[in-house]
């Protein structure tokens, strides 16, 4: 099936949600697919246009930060969760460990287990909630009934480079998505209250394990 979309799953950038995503068969093919693109942009040895740095190390971990970002599931079995990041995070560890067998940079770890935890959600993609309820509501702006709602509602993040090492994630409800009402800019007005959830944040991409370590936490708990 996913010879089907041959040309997005060779796009770093190419989003792609398993609403039913499982222990993670569907989703690690797409990245397999994608890293190979990321091994080959690295061991590229010929020609390059003047105003294109060389591949380095860190110009791979932005390629491979790009791609799991790029990934999304759901899950509603907690079990397959926690497989299913693994699985996925394993896969993205043995093809940087094998670029570079003696230089892993542990910022860039955490990046990609945070970026799996926050991308992977525990919920049920026909209610569009999550399995456990917030605690308070990411959006105080709203009525009590809208921030009822917004507490289970499952919410993803639009992850985008805007420089070379500049990451910026726009957080949505995923109501608004499958509605086709979600405002992609957080910086704009929403008139909508489902639309976005944030303001847009700006993080070094390898400080996402740090910038985002409280939800990073709060996720990993579910599994304690």
């Amino acid at each position: 099936m996913l010879d089907l979309v041959k040309t997005q799953t060779q796009s770093l950038s190419a989003t792609f949600l398993e609403p039913a995503c499982g222990t993670g068969n569907f989703l690690i093919e797409i990245l397999r697919r994608k890293l190979a693109v990321a091994a080959e942009n690295y061991q590229y040895k010929g020609k390059r246009k003047k105003h294109i740095a060389p591949p380095s190390q860190l110009s791979y971990e932005r390629d491979l930060i790009l791609a799991v970002s790029s990934i999304y599931g759901i899950e509603l079995l907690a079990d397959n969760v926690k497989i299913c990041r693994e699985r996925l995070f394993d896969f993205a560890k043995s093809e940087y460990e094998r670029l570079f067998p003696n230089n892993q940079n542990e910022d860039f770890l955490a990046s990609l287990r945070c970026l799996l935890a926050l991308n992977i959600v525990h919920g049920d993609a026909l209610t569009m909630e999550v399995a456990t309820p917030r605690t308070e509501s990411p959006i105080p702006e709203l009525s009590d009934e809208q921030q009822a709602y917004a507490k289970k509602a499952i919410i993803f993040s639009q992850w985008s480079f805007v420089s070379e090492r500049k990451i910026k994630r726009v957080p949505f409800i995923y109501w608004g998505l499958v509605q086709q009402q979600y405002q992609a800019d957080g910086n704009s007005a929403l008139p909508h209250p489902y639309r976005t959830v944030f303001q847009s944040s700006l993080c070094d991409f390898l400080k996402i394990g740090q910038q985002y370590a409280a939800e990073y936490q709060q996720s990993e708990c579910e599994y304690a």
